[in-house]
């Protein structure tokens, strides 16, 4: 595979220009307004493009004319942890072309505005909380629990560059941002929102106020084309793109070995048995797999079996972050449990050692 330089992308923009329809990264990172690798077979006339943003990365072209070369190239580009989009006729051809062949499909739904629909008006903030532009300003002013827009605005080439062409609200209780909308990626008239809400403050109306301002801001800039991905568990996110006016586009499938979804509650206890076994069978041959098993099991209430993941986990001097064990969303259950407190302690002293 030859990884392209910023100038030669439209050699594979034919090939990416469905996933390109569909994703509003790929078609930011094909205008250069958002950081992101590409590599095709061949630079005249390529057969297959790989495209990489951040973790996410996107597959296109013909699986039948790739050669074994750039089968062979394809994965080693592909990381095991990737989460992965691609063109429906690969889906019986990623075993030859990622090493992970424990990877599974992850339903998935994309909103978006119809042409010619208005957003639809909103209730207030409850009294207490305030909404806020996410700017400048906002960081000026630094309130509690900054890194979850900052996060998102370094996603970006640069602050500068966000500020200047993103899009994004948050809502402030007690100087806190308790949630928040914000664009993930903008180019031209086409704009990708995402959104989030902190577990205490979730049912309150809070991220519906967040995103229909930022709607709002968006179709302000000429920003029409606006769209709202989700995992098709997250019923929140789809209940929120419903009432802001957003209508659902069409449904795919990412691939990846983390759970599908994103909330306590949104996933069955028989999936999420059937995901824990999986995953723990297959952390044989991925060790860091028992990350995603012992949350799966958490969601379900196997306590033993959640530490005894873990355990493995640290034993086996995995080098991952104590932090994303205490933060990890499908993990919450486990917060107070001294077994599991006395394992994160030795997963942060092994980080420091």
């Amino acid at each position: 595979m030859h990884e392209l330089e910023q100038k030669a992308y439209t050699v594979a923009q034919p090939l990416l220009n469905t996933l390109s329809a569909q994703h509003v990264e790929v078609a930011a990172v094909l205008a250069g307004c958002l950081d992101g690798e590409i590599w095709v077979d061949r630079m005249t006339e390529p057969t297959v493009a790989l495209l990489a943003s951040g973790e996410t990365y996107y597959l296109a072209g013909s699986p039948e004319l790739a050669s074994p070369k750039c089968v062979a190239a394809l994965r080693r580009e592909i990381p095991a942890w990737a989460y992965l989009f691609a063109q429906d006729h690969w889906a019986g051809h990623l075993s030859r072309v990622w090493s992970n062949p424990y990877a599974r499909p992850h339903p998935r739904v994309r909103f978006g505005l119809a042409e010619g629909r208005v957003p639809v008006a909103v209730a207030g903030l409850p009294d207490g909380f305030e909404l806020a532009r996410i700017d400048r300003a906002l960081l000026s002013a630094a309130p509690e629990n900054l890194d979850v827009v900052t996060d998102g605005i370094d996603s970006w080439p640069s602050r500068d560059d966000f500020f200047d062409k993103g899009v994004g609200f948050c809502v402030l209780h007690q100087q806190r941002i308790v949630s928040h909308c914000m664009s993930d990626s903008v180019t031209g008239s086409r704009c990708e929102l995402g959104v989030g809400t902190e577990p205490g403050f979730r049912r309150l109306g809070l991220a519906k106020v967040a995103a229909a301002a930022a709607l709002t801001e968006c179709l302000e800039r000429g920003i029409v084309g606006v769209e709202w991905h989700s995992h098709a568990s997250n019923r929140g996110s789809i209940a929120i793109a419903k009432a802001i006016g957003l209508v659902e586009n069409d449904r795919h499938f990412a691939y990846s070995g983390n759970l599908p979804a994103e909330n306590v509650g949104d996933l069955d206890p028989e999936t999420c048995r059937d995901w824990a076994t999986h995953l723990e069978a297959a952390s044989a041959h991925i060790g860091w797999y028992r990350f995603h098993a012992a949350g799966a099991w958490a969601l379900i209430g196997e306590r033993e079996r959640v530490l005894a993941n873990i355990g493995k986990l640290v034993e086996d001097g995995w080098d991952g972050q104590a932090e994303w064990l205490e933060g990890h969303w499908a993990l919450a259950s486990m917060a107070d449990d001294p077994q599991f407190e006395t394992l994160v302690a030795r997963q942060r002293q092994a980080q420091a050692d």
